[in-house]
């Protein structure tokens, strides 16, 4: 089932709700349908989380649909900074990429609350989609590199994500090929501004989801560009393996051992994972930044192990086809499964190389089988009618005595059906698709992460 943009995690602020469902008791401030924020008029509630809510609106002059996310008025205080919540537009705005979402409009509620507007998307969040089942690899890989993509520009940018996961990424419908939908990476409350005077947080405070936070993140200490590298490595890792490089009861253990412990090997849960792709992963997971690889080299390394990938698909395909003879038949099977002939379609001077199978209909096949019984009757009731010779006695060799009269066998009656209309004719089976088995099993431990560190140092619960 779908879901628009602010349904799931759209930020790390929103938890989903049902669409459906009335406002929450606990929730004294949320906006009712027909509420205005601006020319916005409020639909329904999306999604609630800790600190704000998203709704889906519709411009009240030119009918465009949207969403609106508000921050909660149990959040305001004195030292609020309502900057950093508009911090999201400016950031989305300065990066400008077709893999982000777009933000185009900011203001304030009359009770002072921010609130931002951005685009309304129809699809899944890609957490939504990994919940439903493994994909395929190279699908993966793709959604990968359009996510890589858009940080490549925030980090030419100077801005890090800091806060990336598989709720952060949405997958917007593309009806035309569902298995490659458009990628849009969200939530950019928390981004880190670098090498700017300007600091929307107090450095050494600890923001991002802990399942997915590099060590030096972690500790609380500077973030580069590479920070978003490990945290991409933990979303590759649990879209190929279904489950999280570390899983444990407390938010404290799980950063110990992304500060510690080295990551399970993929091999060990996907003995046939490509050894390229297994030392990309690895290698993303560094508990150094140094040692991991630049964003670019990772979209490089991705592209051409999805190519590796969809080589070896169209390899497989290959060899569960049978060969073509010249004549267009495939070699030592027969064309149709209940082993009905196969004529070869006359050459053609525009065609002069190309022969086509087609198939025989029954009617040829009743004809034929009918005349090759008559001709065979027929051959044996002439060699009855032939009359024996006579046979020569010789003086020493008494002759036999005459045979017994054999009578001639009775007429055969043949029925022949009348051809069958072309409609009757048969088509060949339609070809078997190619399944590839998943080379592992989903994890039964729970996927999703326990909860957010909130700015002021609490976790922000998830459901």
């Amino acid at each position: 089932m779908g879901c628009t943009v602010g349904e799931g995690t759209m930020t790390t602020l929103v938890r989903t709700v049902d669409a459906t469902a009335s406002v929450p008791i606990d929730a004294p401030d949320a906006l009712p349908p027909g509420a205005m924020a601006g020319p916005w008029r409020v639909e329904r509630e999306l999604g609630r989380g800790g600190m704000g809510a998203v709704y889906a609106v519709v411009h009240q002059s030119i009918g465009k649909r949207a969403a609106l996310k508000v921050v909660h008025r149990s959040v305001l205080s004195p030292t609020f900074n309502v900057e950093r919540v508009l911090q999201e537009a400016k950031v989305v705005n300065a990066v400008d990429h077709p893999n982000i979402v777009d933000i185009f409009e900011t203001g304030q509620l009359e009770d002072g609350r921010p609130y931002i507007v951005m685009e309304r998307l129809e699809g899944q969040t890609l957490a939504a989609r990994a919940d439903k089942g493994r994909m395929r690899p190279e699908h993966a890989i793709a959604i990968l590199i359009q996510v890589a993509d858009a940080l490549i520009a925030a980090h030419a940018a100077h801005v890090v994500h800091r806060d990336l996961k598989l709720d952060n990424v949405f997958l917007v419908d593309n009806p035309a090929n569902p298995d490659a939908p458009s990628v849009k990476l969200l939530d950019w409350g928390i981004a880190k501004l670098i090498d700017r005077d300007v600091r929307f947080t107090i450095e050494g405070q600890l923001v991002g989801t802990p399942q997915y936070l590099a060590p030096e993140q972690a500790r609380g200490a500077q973030v580069t560009p590479q920070t978003d590298v490990y945290s991409l490595g933990v979303m590759a890792y649990e879209l190929f393996l279904e489950q999280l490089p570390f899983e444990a009861e407390t938010a404290a253990e799980i950063m110990t051992m992304h500060l510690r412990v080295p990551p399970p090997r993929p091999s060990v849960l996907w003995p046939e994972i490509p050894p390229a792709l297994e030392h990309l992963i690895l290698a993303m997971m560094a508990k150094h930044p140094e040692r991991r690889p630049t964003m670019l080299e990772v979209v490089g390394r991705l592209a051409a192990i999805g190519e590796e990938l969809a080589h070896q698909r169209a390899a497989e395909i290959a060899a569960m086809t049978p060969p073509v003879g010249p004549a267009g038949l495939a070699t030592g099977t027969c064309p149709q499964s209940l082993g009905t002939i196969g004529v070869a379609e006359p050459v053609k001077a525009s065609d002069s190389l190309s022969w086509r199978y087609q198939p025989a209909k029954r009617w040829q096949f009743a004809l034929g089988a009918a005349a090759l019984i008559a001709s065979t009757l027929v051959f044996l009731v002439s060699r009855d009618d032939v009359a024996p010779r006579a046979a020569v006695a010789s003086p020493e060799v008494q002759p036999a005595p005459p045979a017994a009269e054999v009578p001639a066998p009775a007429p055969v009656l043949i029925e022949i059906e009348p051809a069958p209309t072309t409609s009757e004719a048969t088509t060949p089976p339609p070809s078997r698709a190619v399944q590839r088995a998943s080379p592992r099993k989903a994890s039964a431990t729970p996927r999703r992460p326990k909860g957010l560190l909130d700015p002021d140092g609490t976790i922000d619960p998830y459901p």
